[in-house]
């Protein structure tokens, strides 16, 4: 069959997804940087060397944070190897989606998290990772390289409140049968209460590392380790949270961001790539 592309989006289930997907013996499953990076010009894609589904599973293609190439660019890389791909974007309530990845950077010692809207609208992680949730205009995007039977929205809120219906609609894309049996368990290793989170974000202020899209294995392991440190001392005594800290309606503009996300979400309904209903279960903007 054709190859297949699973683009995330980011904080929306896709290490879970990995996990199945790299337990079912009939799927190959890839994570590359071919597409990302000069690759695309000085080595060669990977070719199909058996009859399983070969699935480049990677949310990386969707957001440029660590990318040099942009997102058009990416999908024309796809289109040109890959004409009849089939895409699968896997996507999440903004709001939840931006406080998960918000969250998410602290955890991973980013100076830019200090406050939720110095992340969103001063650091280029969180600016990315706003225009990534503008599901319509991406949906958009991709028509202009792919058949549009061919690109498939599934909602994050499937897989957390109905895990079979969500791998149903998956593997129907692969044309297979979904195995129930299947059953991989992805452990949150950094479980960290909202207040642990508050004040890690106080800790990172003072960082001597932060993520960077160029950095040395050297520096990576300093980093790793100044984590390990922060995490050890939330978890033994942590700073009571301000009521706002994790309030994304009280951050100046949001309001008027909820209106592009409406209609974003209204544009992704109207090119029949998702249904109203579908977005009206999970409260999308709409």
């Amino acid at each position: 069959m054709s190859r297949v592309f699973h683009i995330g989006i980011p904080k929306s289930g896709t290490t879970s997804i990995q996990a199945i997907l790299g337990e079912d013996e009939r799927v190959e499953l890839l994570r590359s940087t071919f597409y990302t990076t000069s690759r695309y010009w000085t080595a060669k894609d990977k070719e199909k060397v058996s009859d399983k589904i070969y699935i480049e599973s990677n949310e990386t293609l969707v957001t440029s944070g660590y990318n040099k190439v942009k997102l058009n660019e990416v999908f024309r890389r796809i289109s040109q190897l890959h004409k009849d791909a089939k895409i699968i974007i896997t996507i999440r309530r903004q709001e939840d989606a931006i406080l998960s990845m918000f969250k998410y950077h602290i955890k991973q010692n980013f100076k830019g998290v200090k406050s939720l809207e110095n992340w969103m609208y001063k650091t280029n992680l969180g600016m990315d990772y706003l225009s990534t949730c503008m599901y319509g205009n991406l949906a958009k995007l991709l028509l202009l390289y792919f058949k549009k039977d061919n690109i498939h929205f599934i909602c994050f809120e499937d897989l957390k409140y109905q895990p079979e219906l969500f791998y149903n609609q998956f593997y129907n894309v692969l044309n297979i049968p979904y195995k129930s049996e299947t059953n991989s368990v992805v452990r949150n290793s950094v479980n960290l209460s909202d207040n642990q989170l508050y004040t890690l974000s106080r800790l990172n202020t003072l960082s001597f590392t932060s993520i960077n899209s160029e950095q040395y294995n050297s520096f990576k392991y300093i980093r790793k380790i100044e984590r390990k440190i922060k995490h050890k001392i939330v978890k033994a005594k942590s700073l009571k949270k301000p009521n706002s800290f994790f309030e994304i309606n009280n951050v100046n503009g949001f309001q008027n961001l909820k209106e592009d996300y409406r209609r974003s979400n209204r544009m992704l309904i109207e090119l029949g790539l998702i249904k109203e209903s579908k977005l009206k279960e999970y409260n999308y903007y709409i």
